[in-house]
């Protein structure tokens, strides 16, 4: 994937982060976003019959969806989200999802669905796996909790639960 990205691009970036490899590309030519999203989606595509939820996750969005609003940031790109949230039943669950589309900026995305939820940041939660999620919870101002089942935990002091029977029996 990250060769074709190389020739799609023409960039000689190594693409270790992907992301903020490709904001970078696309902030200098807007045109390169749909001939790299598209190659991102043909992989996607491929990867996404081999999804799986993780134990407790149907249970955990309708509790949280009965009290509260939920939205879903990603960068996953919409067709491919939209496929595996229909196939799992849990569109229902989410008030509006941001993808890949919407920015490839994970602060921007918080941002979009705050503003989609129509709240203000005191009274939200932003649930991330990853250090970029925090690192975007910090500079929207948004509570933030780790949902960390690889990898690391932070070394900032934020809630961390490596599981979801764990922070389902925290919250729930």
């Amino acid at each position: 994937m990250k060769e074709r990205l190389r020739r799609v691009t023409g960039a000689s970036s190594e693409f270790k982060q992907i992301f903020a490899t490709l904001g970078e590309v696309i902030a200098k030519n807007p045109r390169l976003a749909r001939p790299t999203f598209a190659v991102l989606d043909e992989f996607e595509a491929a990867a996404a019959p081999s999804a799986r939820l993780y134990e407790g996750s149907v249970a955990l969005l309708t509790s949280l969806s009965e009290s509260a609003k939920v939205s879903l940031v990603t960068m996953q790109g919409r067709a491919t989200c939209s496929q595996i949230l229909e196939r799992f039943g849990l569109k229902q669950y989410f008030l509006k999802y941001f993808t890949r589309e919407d920015s490839l900026d994970r602060a921007e995305q918080v941002a979009f669905a705050i503003s989609a939820m129509k709240t203000q940041k005191a009274s939200c939660m932003f649930v991330g796996d990853r250090l970029n999620d925090l690192n975007a919870a910090k500079r929207v101002g948004v509570p933030f909790t780790m949902l960390r089942t690889h990898g690391e935990d932070p070394e900032d002091d934020v809630p961390v639960y490596h599981s979801i029977a764990e922070f389902s029996a925290s919250f729930l």
